[in-house]
């Protein structure tokens, strides 16, 4: 199963595909989309979304992941954040992929157990699940990784218990 994992943004927009393999995670692909502040934001959130569509198109994942919104201390930075996970809803409905929305608390109890985890205890986490040479730069592209490994430990977890489930029946 292929796990899509989005930490949106319009200025830089991280990405990454992680596979689960029964008992294991395995990183795909990662990256970056970046949108020119020049450009208007409708045209900023179009190359977003062909962005996005394409890596979809070649990867083909399962689910895909983002992050929520919980709050911002900048409203006009909120207000374009919700605007490129519109984006992000729209392909997920388009390619009818299952949309999974983790807090960034949620994250990173997933991949910590702790839910006050520092940014660099995140990186490190990151690092050594997927057994990465090094921490993805910039912090937008690791942070895509963990939303896609939160996605994958919750994806695994709710296929055990379909099966569990499935054996007392």
């Amino acid at each position: 199963m292929i796990i899509l994992g989005i930490d949106p943004g319009i200025e830089r927009l991280g990405y990454a595909f992680t596979e689960v393999k029964s008992n294991s995670l395995q990183a795909l692909s990662y990256g970056l989309i970046s949108t020119s502040k020049e450009e208007k934001k409708p045209r900023r959130l179009h190359q977003i979304y062909e962005d996005i569509k394409s890596l979809i198109e070649k990867h083909h994942p399962s689910c895909l992941c983002v992050e929520t919104l919980i709050f911002a201390k900048n409203v006009k930075t909120a207000l374009v954040v919700s605007e490129v996970r519109g984006v992000i809803l729209l392909l997920s409905a388009q390619f009818e992929l299952p949309l999974l929305e983790f807090t960034p608390l949620q994250v990173k109890m997933s991949l910590t157990g702790y839910g006050r985890s520092s940014k660099s205890q995140i990186q490190s986490a990151v690092k050594l699940i997927l057994c990465l040479p090094e921490i993805p730069k910039p912090d937008d592209i690791s942070d895509a990784i963990a939303i896609a490994i939160c996605g994958g430990n919750t994806m695994r977890f709710q296929q055990k218990i379909n099966k569990d489930i499935g054996a007392v029946n």
